[in-house]
């Protein structure tokens, strides 16, 4: 192929990917992966605080969390990395989901880490700024607990009581002090009850799934797989409308959450299932013989056939006797830990706020993969009430996990999410992602669908002919981000034709010069300006960059503009397609416009 061909080409490549980005904002950060996204509103600008998903990650490494901000919520600012493991000197892995807040005058961001020897803990950083630095405010952890201690959630109420919610599989409070680095203690951790009315039930269809039952008792139930088949049994205690006797009925699904099959089309156990919580669970013993044990006054089990839902008639069903009863206990409590007790739909990665007279409480549900649903209160601590799925579980380009966020700014609310649809995503590397909602009239959320248009309309103009950063992106391709204590935040590591698109840049007193301070190691780059599209008639202009050095030694470079088709006073979207001799030889910290008038 001749050099000309092969330039239309490339040409060509560049006009289509564009093309089929066309108005897309989703996912809206794309030069690394990120997840968890914590939105917070201040002043007139929104704060996106996101966990950081390593490339090409086997589970969730994640060592560090960033920070960036918008005015418009179409072009994000990459302000950089805002904390890190290593600024906790007692944590050692596991930068999950966090929230940040503002309070007299100080910014509080609440994170999970794992701190060694105690597992996973609950730590609070402080700092002057939004975009930091942040540093460890107390030196240890503000609530450790292991296992299930993540994702905190923050919120100020209007009397000034903070509350912290947290938890997966199993939902925490605790009141905030007025210091923000501890809670009243006299109060201590609260566990909210994960009851079907507050939080739903996790299995779909529940209270359909048994013909001959009045009422379904998924408060007394349990999914167990079976590991040679993947299968997941339900055994649930219900009432059965025959005899008006609390009886265990099982049932078949390919899924956890189901829905499930009932196969026999009858109770499996009609014998000594007494009143209260008869607790049925699934034990596989040191024989490998698989046990169904049950009861309250008593304890009762039978051995299950093959096909998990019947039992052997010999030796039937036997009452587990007082001097096996302490062994046989601690491994039902071992088999509750790891089999599918979770009755409730809640699962983990709370988002706590209040609109108007109303408390939500925003999830996600359902077990993996997760969708993201909400119950409302009309006080801070419950009780709760379950209302509905906002998001359903995203097939294609999502993760199998989802982070809820959400905000109102300038008159409009966002919902914010992640997905795993960038190039190489998926469940350990994800990316944020934000659609614009309406409450209904009753306060209730609508079902919010994921696009990959996102946000359309940008709620401000982005001014050109004042400094704009160059790491300021509505959209990008072969492009990363650095820091250095220079310059903070800049633009690297450009592969040749990488772009960087700008949305609604408001062109209102024409375009004569642009100016851009850039670091060049070798000749022969230059950065591209097009106006709407990638397109000959669009091209404005072209910075022939001239080389700087080795080392950081920064210039700013300028280069005449000219007219192009369809360029007329208004909003525009700007492409700066780059130009380079070899990857990471041309660096790109602002630029801004000159106008004719």
């Amino acid at each position: 192929m001749n050099r000309r061909n092969k330039k239309a080409v490339i040409f060509v490549s560049m006009f289509l990917m564009v093309c089929m980005v066309g108005f897309g904002q989703n996912p809206i950060i794309q030069t690394i992966f990120t997840a968890d996204p914590a939105p917070m509103v201040y002043q007139d600008t929104v704060y996106l605080y996101t966990g950081h998903d390593q490339d090409g990650a086997g589970y969730f490494d994640m060592r560090d969390w960033h920070i960036y901000s918008t005015t418009d919520m179409v072009n994000w600012t990459d302000r950089g990395i805002g904390l890190s493991i290593k600024d906790f000197k007692w944590a050692n892995k596991d930068a999950w989901a966090g929230q940040c807040i503002y309070r007299n005058g100080k910014f509080y961001w609440y994170v999970p880490i794992n701190k060694e020897g105690a597992g996973m803990s609950i730590g609070v950083a402080i700092s002057d700024h939004p975009t930091g630095p942040f540093k460890d405010a107390i030196g240890q952890p503000l609530i450790e607990g292991g296992w299930g201690y993540i994702d905190p959630t923050v919120f100020i109420d209007k009397n000034g009581q903070a509350y912290l919610y947290w938890g997966n599989p199993t939902l925490y409070y605790v009141k905030l002090n007025k210091d923000m680095v501890s809670y009243d203690h006299k109060v201590g951790i609260v566990k909210v009850p994960l009851d079907r009315t507050g939080f739903g039930i996790r299995v779909i269809d529940a209270d359909k799934t048994f013909s001959w039952a009045d009422t379904v008792l998924v408060e007394q139930s349990e999914c167990f797989q079976e590991p040679k088949t993947n299968k997941f049994y339900w055994y649930t205690a219900a009432i059965d409308h025959s005899t008006g006797q609390k009886v265990i009925g099982v049932a078949v699904a390919d899924k956890i959450i189901g829905p499930y099959k009932d196969v026999l089309n009858k109770p499996l156990i009609t014998e000594n299932c007494d009143t209260g919580n008869i607790n049925p669970t699934v034990v596989v013993d040191d024989h490998n013989d698989t046990l169904l044990y049950w009861g309250n006054k008593a304890l009762y089990s039978v051995k299950l056939n093959a096909d998990r839902m019947s039992y052997s008639s010999k030796p039937g069903i036997q009452v587990v006797s007082k001097a096996d009863l302490g062994k046989i206990q601690q491994k039902i409590t071992a088999a509750n830990s790891s089999n599918g007790k979770r009755v409730s739909a809640y699962e983990e990665g709370p988002w706590f706020y209040r609109r108007k007279d109303r408390y939500y409480l925003i999830y996600p549900a359902g077990g993996v993969p997760e969708h993201l649903a909400y119950s409302t209160s009309l006080n801070p601590t419950g009780p709760w009430q379950y209302q509905d799925t906002i998001m359903a579980v995203i097939g294609k380009g999502g993760a199998f996990t989802n982070h809820p966020g959400v905000i109102d700014f300038k008159g409009k609310s966002f919902f914010f999410y992640h997905n795993g649809a960038l190039p190489g995503g998926g469940g350990f590397d994800r990316s944020v992602c934000v659609e614009p909602f309406k409450y209904n009239a009753d306060g209730t959320i609508p079902r919010i669908s994921p696009t990959k248009q996102g946000v359309k309309h940008s709620l401000a103009p982005l001014d050109p002919y004042i400094r704009q950063e160059a790491e300021t992106i509505a959209w990008e391709q072969g492009v990363k981000t650095t820091t250095s204590t220079l310059k903070g935040v800049y633009v690297t590591n450009l592969q040749d034709d990488a772009y960087i698109k700008v949305r609604d840049v408001n062109i209102n007193k024409g375009a004569k010069d642009f100016k851009a301070e850039v670091w060049a190691a070798k000749s022969g780059g230059s950065i591209e300006i097009y106006v709407d599209r990638i397109d000959a008639d669009c091209l404005i202009g072209n910075l022939k960059i001239n080389p700087t050095g080795e080392t950081e030694n920064w210039q700013v470079q300028s280069t005449k503009l000219r007219p192009a088709q369809g360029l007329h006073e208004g909003l525009h979207d700007l492409y700066f397609v780059f130009k380079v001799p070899d990857k990471n030889t041309v660096h790109f910290n602002w630029w801004q416009i000159k106008g004719t008038k």
